[in-house]
């Protein structure tokens, strides 16, 4: 207890409790020593967590993790050539993306575990991490190797670090290097969409920043299971300038670019049949159940305060989800209103148990 009153010390005004930074879990073995020693990371004050000679170090740095990362991936990773994704017949070679010489933006689709690292090897400079996991920094071995390849810190907990991790953001621009930010926030659970609503920081910093955004879209068709030639499979798309886009156009362009990428991946490299889609089960939905569950269990440390809650909030859902709730509690029942009160009733289930970014 004297150590982990020691720790809430030393965070205070950062953390709200030590579930901060563990989590769902009790403090692993390495947690007193990552939460001891980077502590400064989650400081509000942009230069006494950024710094020049960090940001050299890195750039060297990053040249090992180039080399060694590949071996630390669940699966092979393979950089798609995007010629042949839009055209099977093709045998034109992929050249890559050309970079501008300021820092950029790197943008990835978010899913299952290994897709961090998996950036980190597909983006080719040195980006640091904008990280909003704590348990998944502090209270794991990945906290060394996100502090060792550079990491900006937010607690999405609290509204100070939120604001203060833009200008950390910037101060990581200002020095010369690129980020990578997840704009979904969190992995995308939901059976229904591509991808999840974006949230605007990515935006918003490039456009402070006059940089451009880079998407990287990986794809892995069993993303909880360790599976024979089940490759991740990632697209590096051409840098977005987004200097003349309103927010809403930004995020519409980013996530049509998710969503043209995903689906000619999926189907080059997706299942074929039915059957072989639902594994047995009896329906789409209960496959998706018990896949979700399986996906969510490979997170070495899992915060479900943060899971449940770090979505972008479509607020049109919300009020209609809202809407139906107020019907569907109206308390004077009559003949004439009974129908509607109990189609809302159902409609409010449909609902709920179909938003399950809000249920894992």
């Amino acid at each position: 207890m004297k150590k982990l009153d020691e720790i809430l010390l030393k965070y205070d005004g950062h953390i709200g409790d030590i579930k901060d930074l563990i989590g769902d879990d009790e403090p692993s073995k390495l947690f007193y020593f990552i939460a001891d020693k980077l502590s400064y990371l989650l400081d509000d004050n942009p230069e006494n967590v950024i710094s020049e000679k960090g940001i050299k170090n890195r750039k060297v740095i990053n040249k090992i993790i180039k080399t060694i990362g590949p071996s630390f991936l669940s699966s092979k990773q393979i950089i798609e050539n995007r010629n042949i994704l839009k055209n099977p017949d093709s045998t034109e070679e992929d050249h890559g993306i050309i970079l501008p010489n300021e820092p950029v933006i790197w943008a990835p689709n978010h899913g299952f575990k290994d897709d961090a690292l998996a950036t980190v090897l597909a983006a080719y400079r040195n980006a640091y991490f904008l990280f909003g996991s704590l348990p998944q920094f502090y209270n794991t071995f990945d906290g060394i190797t996100a502090w060792l390849n550079g990491a900006v810190l937010v607690n999405r907990k609290n509204k100070e670090s939120k604001k203060s991790s833009i200008a950390r953001c910037e101060r990581v621009i200002d020095l010369g290097t690129d980020l990578i930010i997840f704009p979904e926030g969190v992995w995308n659970k939901s059976p229904n969409s591509l991808s999840l609503k974006l949230w605007p920081g990515a935006y918003r910093i490039a456009k402070e920043k006059n940089i451009k955004i880079v998407p990287v879209i990986h794809y892995k068709k069993e993303q909880h299971l360790k599976i024979k030639n089940d490759y991740i499979h990632t697209v590096v798309d051409d840098p977005i300038d987004i200097s003349d886009l309103t927010e809403k156009q930004a995020e519409e362009c980013l996530r049509e670019k998710y969503a043209y990428w995903l689906y000619l991946m999926m189907e080059r490299y997706g299942k074929t049949t039915r059957e072989e889609e639902l594994y047995g089960f009896n329906s789409s939905k209960e496959y998706w159940e018990a896949q979700l569950i399986e996906r969510v269990a490979t997170a070495d440390r899992y915060d479900t305060e943060i899971e449940l809650n770090a979505a972008y909030i479509d607020k049109k859902q919300q009020e209609l989800i809202q809407v139906w709730e107020d019907i569907s509690n109206v308390t004077n029942v009559t003949p004439y209103n009974i129908n509607l009160i109990n189609s809302a009733k159902q409609k409010v289930k449909e609902l709920k148990e179909n938003d399950f970014q809000r249920r894992f």
